[in-house]
Order: C-alpha cells, then structure tokens, then sequence
C-alpha cells in the first residue's frame, strides 16, 4: 500500500546533500505543517544532514619530513 508519509520523508532525505540544507528543512516544516509527517520524521531528516554536514577529520603526520638541501657539487668530471 501506498504512503504518503514514506514517500515524502524519503524523498527529502535523498533530496540532502543535492538541495541547500534550508530547503529541505522548510520542505520538512510545509509536511509538518499539513500534518503529513510528525516531529520524530524531522528528526530523522535533521539527522542525514547533520551527517553530511559532519566535518572529515583528517590525522597529522607525527613529524613533518624534512627535506634536505642538496648542494650541487662543485667537482667536475674531466675527459682528459
């Protein structure tokens, strides 16, 4: 069977992180509103975003490599 409220809250959920985050709230709030979804629904919803909106830590390396100066040598090769 068809519904409604499966329908919607799926369909804003594949819609974060392809629409800006205030629309796919105020989209959420306009469903609410009509009493199509309920608050645990935005929860969910506010969820995904909260994951994709989540920052990517990245690990520093112990200790900086250091890369050292080679010096060009001053010999030079003679064919003599």
């Amino acid at each position: 069977m068809f519904s409604l409220k499966n329908f919607i809250k799926n369909g804003l959920i594949k819609a974060v992180g392809n629409m800006a985050d205030y629309q796919v709230i105020l989209n959420a709030a306009g469903w609410l509103e009509k009493g199509v979804l309920d608050e645990s629904d935005l929860a969910d919803i506010q969820a995904v975003i909260d994951v994709k909106n989540t920052p990517v830590e990245i690990p520093e390396p112990d200790e900086p490599e250091q890369i050292e100066d080679v010096e060009p040598s001053t010999e030079t090769e003679s064919t003599e």
